[in-house]
């Protein structure tokens, strides 16, 4: 099996995709974002983000991501949905492993983001812009740095997506 790196925008279910497909192959699967939380010095990744901006927390996460993927031979790391904006992070990933953009549709994504409320990282006075421009921008980005860009659609049964990424991996060469 490679060393393969779930990407795609938050809310896209790279880490619950990477925990199903892991438990169908016996993979080892993790998170970048718990990764770097032992990096933090005990906040949380928005404590942190919001009190040492963001090139400090991208380092941290590129930090946490290289010692995993340089330590293990084969797994399924889930990124965070802003490793797109990690210049140092990409460049690592093109040669690290197989990137897997779990793409989905903005207007699918939009109101799973919103269930909750305005998340901080949309403007508050127009979320759909904001997280328009933000799809845009990421989207481009993860479609550049993918070896493999899985169309995921609206979401679904996810048991049923898990097997249909399995099987791309699969067709891919990346897992037997």
């Amino acid at each position: 099996m490679a060393k393969i790196f779930f990407a795609g925008i938050k809310h896209s279910g790279k880490t619950r995709m990477a925990k199903l497909v892991s438990d169908m192959i016996a993979a080892e699967c993790s998170d970048a974002d718990a990764l770097a939380l032992p990096l933090l010095g005990g906040l949380t990744v928005r404590e942190f983000y919001r009190e040492y901006g963001k090139n400090a927390f991208m380092e941290k996460e590129y930090k946490a991501v290289r010692n995993y993927a340089d330590s293990h031979s084969s797994f399924i790391l889930s990124l965070g949905g802003g490793a797109s904006d990690n210049a140092r992070l990409r460049d690592y990933l093109k040669t690290a492993g197989k990137v897997v953009y779990l793409r989905r549709n903005e207007e699918d994504m939009l109101p799973v983001i919103l269930k909750d409320g305005i998340p901080p990282f949309l403007d508050k006075d127009d979320p759909a812009l904001s997280f328009h421009k933000l799809y845009m921008e990421r989207d481009r980005k993860y479609l550049d740095m993918a070896d493999l860009v899985l169309e995921l659609g609206p979401y679904g049964d996810k048991e049923e997506t898990a097997e249909r990424i399995l099987e791309a991996l699969k067709e891919n060469g990346y897992v037997k």
